[in-house]
């Protein structure tokens, strides 16, 4: 076999750590090799300089025997090497179709995104999965599992050379794993290279031709699964040899009479997730749950925590009836959680491992209000010794540990609260060997101190072998409850198996469940329609016919015209995962530039057009500066677009002397003023604008790549989105914007005060995010922004026919900027 891949003398470094000292590695054609080591031992370090997310400090690769210069991801998969990480990243706010997509490279006709082609890769790539999944909705929806199935088919579309796969059973069921096994199979068939990681031994000894040992960022062995045994395999990846594993023991028997720690009766999701769940949980128990993705597993678990609501339920705590409808009451309980994506919903990757160990117990640390940083390195440093958490300090950011090493954090806090029932999904996924059984043992000393554990596994041979009793869900109903010792592997995944379902080799079987449709922004859009259609039947009656006259109509869209050209700005920036506070004094500035040209020049048609060309490119130098400096002092841009919004004003009264500019041609004015087919020059370029915002954004790649990275700024440098080009893109974009509603309304007046635009930043901001613009960013739309804009202009123009003080005009602005946005918090807090 040839060797498609090879690895030489590569060394990392990372601040005050080696993660790969001197390792060499090479892979086979038609090759399954697989990847084994603890955590932290450097295993994802390797992989992401194959799949060309790290450059190695020393060494090189090799492709076919020659150089590869692997600078992106996006240059791995040209040369035909494809990952699928072990935590998914994805862009939420963008539909599963296109995040498949954005890793490839979106397909494109006349320049513009193919989305036909888009959604038929899409489902090409998921039908082999048998999975009820609409590809059009946003990944968001997705379950941990779902993920990493869709990310497994989109990789197998692609049809590389070398595929990695890093843990991808570590949150799938027997019936998806096989499927798994069965598309590796093929794929080492048709001559592919294949690099598999995983923890669990059964997994590593049934696929893999070879097996490379990593320890401490050093190769320690490879060879063939023949020549080494599951004892002294681990002994290599821990340097040293593991105590025999001893049976283990069941749950201390409760004292006659004891009501259940637990008890539920009817909990039934307000989703359709699950239906009519009866359980009890007994102090000092473990209770394993088991069932295929899509059974409900997790849903069942956060409803018992308070995150998802529940349209009828019934819960004890030791006898007596408890309300838990969010988080706060279970914690209030003693209820803990390990939820299932600790990327997501259990870490917070920018704190300290201290940060994260103490988070939920800082009362315990002190005298209230203050804690003690001494006590809490003490709690902290006990658990994460107990825990063997792989670490430089307490300091280290803990989205700086792998894996593993993150999952031993979350717990060490969980046990730090010394809750009374513990919820646990997926406990040891992507946990290596020792750490697991550490793990279990751990577990079942807390059921022994009279803790009742609910654990969630996809993995049967740790429900049988670390459970007293399991309970299979099958299409959101608990369908059995069966003592451990009394059950088998076989009865498990009968219960769990659909009946309607074949059971035959290689096929997925997937649980279909109601249909999730996404909220489509369009959604929001009508609700924004509907509300300017309120509004003018509201004025049209109020006003004494006053609004509905053809110049207040045509002075309404005048002021509209500018206004949303530039929340068309804003929101290019914010979507951008920015923010831009100086709008309004670059707007005037640029304004300024493009008059002083214009009678500079004469005021002639080429004068005029020069003055044009002129306020444009002032917009969009001044966006490009603003991105720059975030960019390149690395500070947030509403700091930085605070000082240069200071810098544009003072710029402005240089130029104009701090005098107003007048005296500007009649025919300057007339291409805002003058009608064509019944618009005026100034509604012509606001529909020119809007449309071609609209192809940027939703139709060319460049403008996709902006809701990429403002929706996921770690995921876009997995797929080689760069964020400094893409920023500099958004910035300049909203620069060239805000240069046009700065000529555009100058055409409109043919004069300018040294005061124009003050306030302009914060109803362009107000009109998008009204507008549909998540302030987070990532999502938006250039219909939304419109409407936003046109509702605030008529908001404005009411006030002015209802004779109220302009002055509250402002007090308007902020008394709906706040709702809007407390309102997208909500609708998106209530999705299922």
């Amino acid at each position: 076999m040839s060797v498609v891949l090879r690895l030489e003398d590569l060394t990392r470094r990372f601040p005050g750590v080696v993660a790969l000292d001197d390792v060499s590695f090479d892979l086979h054609a038609c090759e399954v090799h697989a990847l084994v080591g603890e955590n932290g031992a450097g295993k994802s370090t390797l992989i992401n300089i194959i799949a060309g997310v790290l450059q190695p400090d020393a060494g090189q690769v090799l492709l076919d025997d020659q150089p590869a210069n692997l600078t992106d991801p996006v240059t791995a998969r040209k040369k035909g090497i494809v990952a699928v990480h072990q935590e998914a990243e994805l862009f939420e706010t963008l539909s599963v179709a296109e995040n498949m997509a954005l890793c490839t490279g979106l397909p494109t006709a006349a320049g513009l995104v193919s989305w036909r082609e888009v959604n038929s890769r899409a489902r090409r790539a998921v039908a082999p999965l048998a999975v009820d999944l609409d590809v059009r909705q946003h990944a968001s929806r997705l379950s941990v599992a779902e993920r990493h199935l869709t990310q497994v088919a989109a990789a197998i579309a692609e049809k590389p050379r070398i595929i990695i796969l890093d843990e991808p059973t570590s949150v799938l069921t027997a019936a998806e794993t096989q499927w798994l096994f069965a598309r590796i199979h093929e794929l080492r068939a048709a001559g592919v290279g294949i690099v598999y990681i995983s923890h669990r031994q059964e997994e590593i000894f049934q696929l893999a031709d070879r097996i490379s040992v990593l320890r401490d960022g050093r190769l320690v062995w490879t060879g063939p699964p023949t020549e080494i045994e599951p004892s002294a395999l681990v002994a290599k990846m821990v340097g040293r040899a593991m105590d025999k594993p001893t049976p283990p023991a069941r749950a201390i028997a409760p004292a006659i009479g004891a009501p259940p720690r637990m008890r539920l009766l009817g909990l039934t999701d307000r989703h359709g997730r699950f239906h009519d769940i009866s359980l009890d949980l007994a102090a000092r128990e473990v209770f394993g749950l088991y069932g295929l993705v899509g059974a409900g597993r997790s849903e069942l678990a956060q409803a018992i925590f308070g995150l998802r609501g529940h349209s009828s339920c019934s819960i004890e705590l030791d006898g007596h009836p408890r309300s838990i409808n969010r988080p706060m009451d279970a914690v209030a309980e003693r209820i803990a959680y390990l939820p299932e994506d600790r990327l997501r919903q259990a870490v917070c990757r920018g704190l300290s491992v201290r940060d994260n160990v103490v988070l939920s117990t800082l009362s315990s640390w002190g005298t209230r209000p203050f804690v003690s940083r001494r006590r809490e390195d003490e709690a902290a440093r006990r658990q994460t010794t107990k825990l063997h958490v792989r670490m430089r300090s307490l300091d280290e950011p803990v989205r700086d540990l792998s894996g593993g090493n993150q999952q031993k954090v979350v717990l060490a806090r969980l046990l730090l609260a010394e809750p009374r029932v513990l919820i646990l999904d997926e406990p040891t996924r992507g946990v290596d060997v020792a750490a697991k059984a550490e793990i279990h043992g751990i577990i079942r000393e807390l059921a022994d101190s009279g803790c009742a554990v609910l654990m969630i596994s996809s993995e049967l041979n740790e429900i049988l072998a670390h459970t007293d009793r399991i309970g299979v869900l099958r299409e959101g109903r608990l369908v059995l409850v069966v003592h451990a010792e009394e059950t088998s592997a076989v009865e498990l995944i009968a219960a769990a198996l659909p009946k309607s379902d074949d059971a035959t080799p290689g096929h997925l079987h997937h649980v279909r469940r109601p249909s999730r449709r996404p909220r489509l922004p369009w959604l929001s859009n009508v609700g924004l329609a509907v509300a300017v259609a309120l509004l003018a039947s509201a004025l049209a009656v109020t006003t004494e016919g006053r609004f509905l006259t053809a110049p207040n109509l045509g002075n309404l869209l005048d002021n509209l015209s500018s206004r949303a050209v530039l929340a068309l700005a804003a929101a290019a920036v914010i979507i951008a995962g920015g923010i831009d506070i100086s709008i309004g004094s670059l707007l005037a500035l640029a304004a300024a530039i493009g008059g002083t040209t214009i009678k500079a020049l004469g005021g002639g048609g080429d004068a005029i057009a020069l003055g044009i060309v002129a306020g444009l490119a002032a917009g969009t130098a001044g966006g490009l500066f603003n991105a720059s400096l975030s960019l390149a002092g690395r500070v947030h841009p509403i700091v930085v677009t605070l000082g240069t919004m200071t810098i544009f004003r003072g710029l402005l009264t240089t130029i104009t002397g701090g005098n107003v500019l007048a005296g500007l041609p009649q025919s300057f004015g007339s291409l805002a003023t003058h009608s064509w087919l019944g618009l005026k020059g100034s509604t012509w370029v606001l529909m020119a604008g809007a449309a071609g915002a609209y192809l940027w954004l939703s139709h060319s790649r460049s403008g996709r790549h902006v809701y990429a990275i403002g929706c996921n700024t770690s995921a876009a440098r997995f797929v080689g989105i760069s964020r400094t080009r893409t920023w500099l893109t958004a910035y300049g974009v909203a620069g060239f914007f805000v240069g046009l509603a700065g000529m555009l309304e100058l055409a409109q007046n043919r004069t300018m005060q040294p005061t124009m635009a003050i306030g302009y930043e914060l109803r362009a901001i107000c009109a998008a995010v009204i507008g549909g613009v998540a302030i987070t960013g990532g999502r938006g739309s250039v219909v939304g922004v419109l409407l936003g804009a046109l509702l605030l202009t008529m908001i404005e123009n009411g006030l002015v026919l209802w004779q109220v003080s302009g002055a509250k005009y402002e007090l308007v602005i902020g008394g709906l900027l706040l709702p809007a946005v407390l309102l997208d918090r909500l609708l998106r807090s209530a999705e299922p």
